[in-house]
């Protein structure tokens, strides 16, 4: 299969595992539709339990978020979890808390059982650039501490923070020793390896652009081929097409975040720049985030856009941002840089929920999928075995819908200017 270069990670590993296109009609227990970590990681933890599974992608695995992000691994809920513990009863917060730490552990556990080769470092800063900011990590250290969290080291100051990543940027940060990066797409094909030794069939090029539900759920893919099975998860997220319901889409905005390449640099300025090899991202609403991968090439995300235009170069913008934080990488050639649409919700949790009694969904990790999304796929396995409850108390969450209408995206696009300004206010 002829699979385009959609990302640096896609070109570092060109001859990876393929799969064939659906050509005939396939009945099994669990259909996913997704091929990003999502529908992987639920494909993993049904088949280890002994269920017929059959996963279908529209384009290539990797093609949508889960082969474009930033690589960064981070612990934990992707909003303040005071959101979550205010929308469901208190005998379960420590259950949703604990469940938000759970999601890196899953992808360190699934990492080592399976021997899958991505790159893994752990370290992870969080950085202030002014006051507001930092105190905010202060008091996030408070609250994870109180949970029972000890991985978290705060950095008072720029000469504690300059420590983990030489700049002047920041006043300070947050330090977390469970949390890190990988290489998204070497993780991903390693979960599709895993997933196709486990017996589930994995089909590409499949676009599943109608479903019926019943007893049975009917899927039917654009070429007419119809799948049957007891059910079905919707693992789609941001690219999810033909089978979601306005229940999903009304609580889903999608935004298009922007990633470079640099060239790989030498010893001295890797060790210089960020010494432990840390992930960094910053506490701005619209933030950057950054890494230097396995090769010591800078990977630097931080163009989000809420116009659903994508755009057609993002490198001079990106290069400004990343300049301005290292000055000294102001000559550095850029090896790629792409773009991809990520979900994100008004509350930044994501949303968790059933169409009827055998369609579940899960969506909008707003930037945590990395971790988040292994839970999610194990929470819909668990919940189709009755193992637990958690996917259903989570899915108690009141998520609001984006106001708009035909108007959402520029209400949208001017929400998020005002955080912009504050960001950049410093208020």
């Amino acid at each position: 299969m002829n699979v385009k270069h959609n990302s640096i990670y896609s070109k570092d590993i060109n001859n990876s595992l393929t799969f064939d296109k659906l050509n005939k009609d396939v009945s099994c227990d669990i259909a996913i539709i997704g091929g990003g970590f999502t529908g992987l990681s639920a494909a993993i933890n049904l088949a280890e339990t002994g269920y017929k599974v059959s996963l279908f992608e529209k384009e290539f695995i990797g093609y949508g978020c889960s082969g474009r992000n930033g690589g960064h691994l981070v612990q934990g809920w992707s909003s303040d979890f005071s959101k979550i513990q205010n929308s469901i009863p208190k005998e379960y917060h420590k259950m949703a808390w604990d469940a938000g730490i759970e999601a890196v552990d899953i992808v360190l556990k699934r990492i080592k059982k399976y021997k899958i080769n991505c790159d893994l470092k752990l370290g992870y800063v969080y950085a202030a650039l002014h006051k507001r900011q930092l105190n905010e990590l202060e008091t996030m250290k408070a609250e994870w501490e109180a949970y029972g969290y000890k991985g978290l080291t705060f950095l008072k100051d720029k000469g504690a923070i300059k420590e983990h990543v030489n700049t002047e940027v920041y006043i300070g940060g947050l330090h977390d020793k469970g949390s890190g990066h990988l290489h998204p797409m070497k993780y991903l094909k390693g979960l599709s390896k895993v997933a196709s030794d486990l017996g589930v069939n994995i089909y590409e090029k499949t676009f599943i652009n109608k479903r019926i539900d019943g007893g049975k759920c009917l899927l039917f893919s654009e070429d007419g081929n119809k799948i049957e099975a007891s059910s079905v998860l919707l693992c789609g997220n941001a690219y999810l097409e033909g089978v979601s319901s306005k229940a999903m889409t009304r609580k889903l905005a999608r935004v298009t975040s922007s990633v470079m390449a640099t060239s790989p640099v030498d010893e001295k300025t890797f060790k210089n720049l960020i010494p432990n090899n840390a992930a960094i991202a910053d506490c701005n609403t619209a933030l950057n985030y950054y890494r230097f991968d396995y090769n010591k090439r800078m990977i630097f995300g931080g163009r989000s856009s809420y116009t659903n235009i994508n755009p057609k170069d993002v490198t001079n913008s990106l290069m400004k941002k990343m300049v301005h934080i290292f000055p000294s990488l102001e000559n550095i050639d850029v090896e790629m840089a792409w773009s991809g649409k990520i979900g994100i919700t008004i509350s930044r949790i994501p949303h968790f929920g059933k169409i009827n009694k055998n369609v579940y969904f899960a969506q909008g990790y707003s930037g945590h999928g990395v971790a988040l999304t292994a839970l999610a796929g194990n929470m819909m396995a668990e919940a189709i075995r009755s193992d637990t409850n958690r996917f259903e108390i989570l899915s108690q969450f009141k998520h609001m819908t984006f106001p708009g209408g035909f108007l959402r995206t520029p209400v949208l696009a001017l929400g998020m200017s005002w955080f912009k300004i504050k960001d950049w206010l410093k208020i």
